[in-house]
């Protein structure tokens, strides 16, 4: 059984119920390539089960969810029970509660449905919209062509601590923190019109506004070194930039102009920042 990671364009922290319940969020990801395989065995020894991801700690990518998904696939088939991809998203997602996890439930949907998809979100126990982006093969590989991935390092603060700051905020009526939440979530309609339409220039502009908008939450969500890695991407190419999922440091997502992706991969990795090779994974289960 496997589970795709993700990467996230717009809406990024409006997932989670504490905004979501309130004001409704919405998130444009795309699950990627890169998936946690799990598989069990039984021999002489007893009963193993097991599971492999290639990626560091710290990725930003959903690797606890799409581990968590590939967890519940296995279990259900060891019993013989077939879930849907909602409903092995939101198992997930209670399960990740229960386990005192705090996030949202876009990583447990990139795991489950695979595929591009605008999603909306509501209260812990609302229902997910799931609006697939199925993008004309000539422009989903333009696309691909001119996404590059690298991982900036580990988060210099706690992820959890950043999160948390944030959170407390929101709870406390904080304006600027609502307003920079709001601001998040307005601009993936936006993302998925210039996404859709194959205006790369104004997709770019997205990205960017997302990382201005990230710094409104918490200066920490944007380092030092996230903010040379942008700068020396768009030097070699590069026409926007985000962090993937929490910020603060993991996986950096750039929008490349045509024919620099290759440009600004040698750049980065010059840098320290290692390059992700991918392609977008295929809608893998019906909802």
């Amino acid at each position: 059984m496997r589970a795709p990671v993700r990467i996230d364009f717009a809406g990024g922290w409006t997932d989670v119920p504490d905004f979501a319940g309130r004001e409704g969020g919405a998130v444009l990801n795309a699950a990627i390539d890169r998936y946690v395989d799990g598989w069990t065995c039984w021999d002489e020894r007893g009963f193993t089960m097991r599971f492999r991801l290639d990626l560091p700690p710290d990725s930003h990518l959903g690797s606890s969810s799409a581990i968590d998904l590939a967890w519940l696939k296995l279990t259900f088939a060891l019993i013989g029970e077939r879930r849907s991809a909602a409903e092995l998203a939101e198992t997930s997602f209670r399960l990740e509660r229960l386990l005192g996890q705090k996030g949202g439930k876009q990583d447990d949907y990139a795991a489950a449905l695979g595929g591009i998809h605008l999603l909306r979100f509501g209260g812990a126990d609302d229902p997910v919209g799931i609006e697939p982006i199925a993008l004309p093969e000539a422009l989903r590989r333009d696309l691909e062509a001119r996404l590059a991935l690298a991982f900036a390092g580990p988060p210099e603060e706690g992820s959890s601590a950043l999160h948390e700051e944030v959170w407390r905020r929101y709870r406390a009526d904080d304006e600027a923190t609502a307003a920079a939440l709001r601001w998040l979530r307005d601009l993936v309609e936006p993302c998925q019109e210039a996404m859709t339409a194959g205006d790369w220039a104004a997709l770019g502009q997205n990205l960017d506004e997302t990382t201005e908008t990230v710094k409104r939450l918490h200066p920490g969500l944007v380092t030092q070194r996230m903010e040379r890695l942008f700068a020396l991407a768009r030097r070699a190419g590069a026409i926007g930039a985000k962090g993937c999922g929490a910020g603060g440091g993991g996986y950096l997502l750039f929008l490349c102009g045509d024919g620099r992706r290759d440009a600004v991969a040698r750049a980065l990795a010059a840098e320290g920042a290692d390059p992700l090779p991918f392609r977008f994974a295929p809608r893998e289960m019906e909802t």
